[in-house]
């Protein structure tokens, strides 16, 4: 009897279910009932191993296999990962083995082979844990044969400053291309008393990768300040530089910082995708609404239009879409940045070099005389950048930069407090964007589940969801390397400036008076309603939407 037959006669779906599930089922082009409940979500990983387990004459099984010891297996990789198995443990006259399918004679003979004479003992085990830990043991093993090899060459040449540099160089590319694979965008090093701790920063968040001895992270030190054209001597100062790296065909340039710490010096490597900066408007992932008054703020002759957010909110992207939206032939642009992190055509760049007294306030004065039409600034940082960019939006420039506040209306306020003149302000804005970005769903591994109330009676209250409305989120699988995430998507809220609002502004109306006034006269909408709209399309959690904005 296959499974599907097997969880028919055993009632496991009432009839109107079953017959449901398999046409869906076969619509998908799948043929396997269990496998497909637990994907849709319909069951847990729990109730699929008591299912597979009773169908295949009740196995044990194993639930979580995260953490368990590997370092005894002989198994090689390939093989476990052809069988779907793990060695969970080992010793001398026992083994324990997770497999997909315990029953497998071909399994039972392969672990025979390389553990004879041993009890053995097969555990059922969900298929997602095994890829997961056979990944983490597959990379377990590159990584530990880059170090012993780095270590011999170390151990070679005597020292840690130029030497081990073919080993320590495959460790670079290593770290780069994993962080790459994992769309991070920063690689951190950072030393302590007896070891160094390599951590990527994936969608925000900073996630430990592993642990080195000292000598090999001075040796890391060392070959990545070469790389950056930097003084590998130096370790008292903070340094800065950059290189670059093809991966995967691709061209990647890397920006690296050294900090002295009392450790040692804290390393941080920004990874710049040139594929994920050099986009369209359209395609940043900005709603309708939002879009069609960002490209009119864009259109407009003169004024100041701000981009807001907290640090890895995707400002920089947003900003470079908007200078590619506004690039036509016809028209100079000029951008000053604090570093020029990505080199455009067809506009003039300037990067902020404090050394020599070229300042955003400095660079900003001479970008008046070069006569443009369009200004970017990196960021608005102080009240003298603020002061110029004001003015030099009221004659006739339109100037677009960057803010740090929580949102968007917030920004009156925030340059209010900088020293600018509400007046001033009222007369230049054009309006202001603020965004941040929000973890989207895995779409192999989204099910759906069931929110705390805390978080949806507010929503009920409000008329915003009924009781009924689904939330999706995801437990993790291999297509998302177990994260549970595919990416991020752009949330935002936008106003532009108009007459009222410029009275509001100039006699310093408070935030909550011109919040009222643009929700009830502007159509204007916090970017929570945003994030809402994708938990409830199944792009994000409603807990995701709730972490990264307010309900308002």
């Amino acid at each position: 009897m296959d499974i599907n037959t097997f969880i028919k006669e055993k009632g496991i779906l009432p009839p109107e279910a079953f017959n449901s599930f398999i046409s869906k089922m076969q619509l998908a082009g799948e043929n396997n009932l269990l496998d497909y409940l637990i994907k849709e979500g319909v069951i847990d990983k729990e109730k699929y191993l008591k299912i597979l387990s009773a169908y295949k004459g009740n196995l044990d099984y194993i639930l979580d296999i995260k953490g368990l010891k590997t370092s005894a297996n002989k198994i090689p990789i390939k093989l476990l990962k052809e069988y779907i198995a793990i060695p969970l443990k080992v010793t001398d006259n026992y083994v324990e083995i997770a497999a997909a399918d315990p029953l497998s004679w071909d399994l039972q003979q392969l672990v025979k082979r390389y553990y004879p004479n041993r009890e053995i003992k097969f555990l059922l085990a969900y298929k997602g844990e095994i890829y997961k830990v056979l990944k983490q043991l597959e990379y377990s093993d590159v990584l530990n044969s880059l170090i012993t090899k780095i270590k011999k060459e170390l151990k070679t040449a005597g020292s840690s400053e130029g030497a081990g540099s073919s080993a320590i160089m495959e460790l670079i590319k290593f770290i780069v291309t994993d962080a790459v694979e994992k769309n991070t965008s920063d690689i951190h090093i950072e030393p302590y008393s007896d070891y160094a701790l390599v951590r990527l920063r994936i969608m925000g968040v900073l996630t430990d990768l592993f642990n080195i001895d000292l000598d090999i992270y001075h040796a890391l030190n060392s070959r990545l300040k070469l790389l950056a054209r930097l003084d590998i001597s130096e370790k008292k100062k903070p340094q800065d530089g950059n290189f670059s790296m093809e991966i995967d065909n691709n061209q990647f340039d890397f920006r690296f910082s050294s900090l002295p710490t009392v450790w040692g010096e804290s390393l941080v490597v920004r990874i710049l995708d040139k594929r994920n900066i050099l986009k369209k408007l359209d395609t940043i992932g900005i709603n309708s609404v939002n879009l069609a008054q960002l490209k009119t703020a864009l259109s407009k002759p003169n004024g100041i239009f701000l981009v807001t957010g907290p640090t890895g909110s995707g400002k920089t992207t947003t900003l470079y879409a908007a200078l590619n939206e506004v690039i036509d032939g016809k028209t100079k642009i000029i951008t000053v940045e604090d570093p020029v992190e990505y080199k455009l055509e067809g506009i003039q760049q300037v990067p902020v070099n404090p050394k020599v007294g070229l300042t955003f306030a400095g660079a900003l004065r001479s970008i008046l005389r070069q006569d443009p039409d369009i200004i970017m600034i990196g960021e608005i940082r102080d009240a003298e950048t603020l002061e110029i960019a004001i003015k030099a939006a009221l004659t006739g420039h339109l100037v677009i930069s960057t803010l740090h506040t929580n949102d968007s209306v917030s920004a009156i306020s925030r340059m209010i407090d900088m020293g600018a003149e509400p007046f001033m302000i009222a007369s230049a804005l054009v309006g202001v964007e603020a965004q941040r970005l929000v973890k989207t769903n895995c779409p192999y591994c989204k099910h759906p589940y069931k929110p705390k109330k805390t978080l949806l009676m507010p929503l009920i209250e409000r008329g915003l969801i009924s009781p009924s409305t689904t939330f999706y989120k995801s437990e993790g699988c291999e297509e998302c390397n177990f994260t549970g995430y595919a990416g991020r998507a752009l949330i935002s809220e936008v106003f532009l400036n108009d007459d009222e609002l410029e009275d509001m502004i100039t006699f310093r109306k408070s935030k909550t008076d011109i919040l009222k006034y643009l929700k009830e006269k502007k159509n204007y909408e916090p970017m929570f309603y945003d994030a809402l709209r994708k938990a409830i399309d199944g792009i994000i959690s409603l807990d995701e939407a709730f972490k990264v904005a307010k309900l308002q």
